[in-house]
C-alpha cells in the first residue's frame, strides 16, 4: 500500500507541474500548433511520468483513493504559480490548501487494499463503446469554442482511462499485457482526455476548467469502482473517507478559482507589465 501512496504522490506532483507548462503553451498557440510548443512537450513528458505512476498506484489502491490523491496536484499548480509568477496567495487560499492536505491525509489513512477480484468481462466492451462516443464528441466539438463541454469531455475520458487502468492485469508477459483490450481503451482515453483538456485551456479559464475536470475525474471513476469493481475503504473508516473526499473536492474547486491556479493569466500579466516597463524606457 505504501508503494501505491508514493506513486500516487509522484503522479500528483507531475500532473500539477505539467498543468502550468501546458496552460501557458495553450495560449501561445491555437489548434494543432500547440502540440509543437516546447513547454507543451515538456508538460506532456511529465504527464507521461504521472500516467505511469498512476498505473502503478492503481495496482495497490482503490480508484477513489488514487484519483483523490491525484486531485491534490492543484496545490502544486498554485505553489508553482506563486514561485514562477510571484502570485500573491490570500489567507483563504492557504486555508483551502490546508483543508485539501488534511483531506488527503484522511483519505490515505482510510484507504483499503485494492480487492483481488478481477474486472467484469463486460468492462472492456462497455468502456470501448463509451470511448467511441467520446471520440466522436471530440471530433464534432474540437473546432468550436466550447471550453466547458471540452472540460467535461476531458473529465469523462480521464474517468474511462482510470477505470481501464484499474481493470488492467499487469502480472503476465509483455505480449499478454499488449493483447488486453483495456490497454488500448486506456491509451485512446488518455489521448482524448489530453486533447479535450488542452482545447478547453485555449478558450476557457484555467481555474474553472480544472475544477470541472478534477471533480469529474475523481467522482465518476470512484463511484464506478465501488459499484463495479468492489473497491472499499478500511473497516470503520467509510464515513471519514467520504467526508474527506467531499472536503477535498470543495477545496479543489476553491483553489481552481484563485488567481494562482491560472498560470496563463499570471503569465499574461507579467508579459504586459514587462511591455509597460519597456514603453516607459523609450
Amino acid at each position: 500500500m505504501v508503494t501505491g501512496l508514493i506513486t500516487a504522490l509522484i503522479a500528483s506532483i507531475c500532473y500539477g507541474s505539467a498543468s502550468v507548462l501546458e496552460a501557458v503553451a495553450a495560449r501561445r498557440a491555437e489548434g494543432l500548433k500547440v502540440f509543437t510548443q516546447p513547454l507543451y512537450l515538456m508538460g506532456l513528458g511529465l504527464d507521461g511520468v504521472a500516467w505511469v505512476a498512476s498505473l502503478v498506484a492503481l495496482q495497490f489502491l482503490t480508484l477513489f483513493t488514487v484519483q483523490a490523491l491525484i486531485a491534490g496536484s492543484l496545490i502544486v499548480t498554485v505553489l508553482l504559480a506563486k514561485m514562477v509568477f510571484s502570485t500573491r496567495l490570500g489567507t483563504s487560499t492557504w486555508w483551502a490548501m490546508g483543508l485539501l492536505v488534511a483531506g488527503l491525509v484522511v483519505i490515505a489513512l482510510a484507504t483499503g487494499e485494492q480487492p483481488a477480484t478481477g474486472a467484469p468481462r463486460l468492462l472492456a466492451p462497455v468502456l470501448g463503446a463509451v470511448m467511441l462516443l467520446l471520440t466522436v464528441a471530440l471530433l464534432v466539438l474540437y473546432r468550436r469554442r466550447v471550453p466547458l463541454a471540452m472540460s467535461i469531455l476531458a473529465g469523462l475520458a480521464a474517468s474511462v482511462s482510470a477505470l481501464a487502468a484499474r481493470g488492467l492485469e499487469l502480472g503476465g508477459s509483455l505480449w499478454q499485457i499488449l493483447m488486453q483490450p483495456l490497454l488500448w481503451v486506456l491509451c485512446v482515453a488518455g489521448v482524448v482526455a489530453m486533447a479535450s483538456y488542452t482545447r478547453a485551456l485555449e478558450h476557457g479559464s484555467v481555474g474553472a476548467m480544472t475544477a470541472v475536470f478534477t471533480v469529474i475525474e475523481v467522482v465518476v471513476p470512484g463511484v464506478a469502482g465501488m459499484m463495479l469493481l468492489g473497491d472499499a475503504s478500511r473497516p470503520g473508516w467509510e464515513v471519514a473517507k467520504f467526508v474527506a473526499i467531499a472536503l477535498s473536492l470543495l477545496a479543489c474547486v476553491w483553489l481552481a478559482k484563485q488567481p494562482g491556479a491560472d498560470p496563463v493569466h499570471e503569465a499574461q500579466s507579467t508579459h504586459e507589465d514587462e511591455e509597460k516597463m519597456a514603453g516607459r524606457g523609450t
